[in-house]
């Protein structure tokens, strides 16, 4: 039997283990072809769903008839929402959904809960791979309808969930600044907003780094911004 040191384990906020979830852990941990490092990320999801089981004060083994009202079924649209919103890359919020599944699956099969409790709906999917020769195989894989696909948001995104400035706004924020505020302020925000430099490298800029730029030229405000005294 494997010996598995530092195992990574669930403790409620009143210091009380979650038996259910440790004793995966463990017997995960056992299985030699883990490496202890996926075991510990697979717990981390875990953990953050724990976590999300104590802020919405809802037991973990509630499959009530009505749907929206599952644990795992609100889980998910939370998960959802946090990835539109730019709070988990859609890789994390995928993953996340695979490991409470993951778990639920093996609680299940350890009559922790009901067999039959409506907790998802199983579905056979196809997936088409080609071997070391380049021939096309398939393999059948068991997936759910509360499974979440692993697909970015359309449109450019920044990191952090940011979104990027518009030009009207970029403009607009440029002449409240040359109005409203500071000098310095104003000639940052022009540095940073046509040359994609971040605050940290326009806080270490020298007269002379600006004196010696290349010009471009499709930049009009370039002649505006050399002759502008510091």
């Amino acid at each position: 039997m494997r010996t598995v040191d530092r195992l990574p384990q669930i403790f409620w906020d009143d210091g009380q283990p979650w038996p259910e979830a440790n004793l995966f852990s463990l017997e995960v941990a056992r299985n030699r072809e883990v490496k202890i490092e996926t075991l510990t990320r697979l717990m981390e999801h875990l953990h953050k769903y724990a976590n999300w089981l104590e802020r919405e004060q809802i037991d973990w083994r509630h499959f009530p008839q009505t749907k929206a009202e599952r644990v795992l079924v609100r889980y998910r649209g939370e998960l959802v929402d946090s990835r539109d919103h730019g709070y988990l890359r859609p890789s994390t919020t995928t993953a996340r959904m695979r490991a409470v599944i993951r778990f639920y699956r093996y609680a299940a099969g350890r009559q922790f809960i009901s067999r039959d409790a409506p907790k998802w709906q199983d579905k056979a999917v196809v997936v088409r791979y080609f071997d070391t020769a380049g021939f096309e195989r398939t393999m059948n894989r068991l997936t759910t309808d509360l499974s979440i696909p692993n697909r970015a948001r359309p449109g450019l995104r920044l990191e952090d969930g940011l979104l990027p400035i518009s030009r009207q706004h970029m403009s607009e924020l440029l002449q409240f600044a040359k109005e409203n505020c500071s000098e310095e302020l104003h000639l940052m925000l022009m540095v940073g907003f046509f040359t994609g430099a971040r605050i940290g490298t326009i806080r270490t800029l020298r007269v002379k780094a600006l004196e010696d730029a290349a010009r471009d030229p499709d930049v009009s405000c370039w002649r505006a911004m050399k002759t502008t005294q510091f």
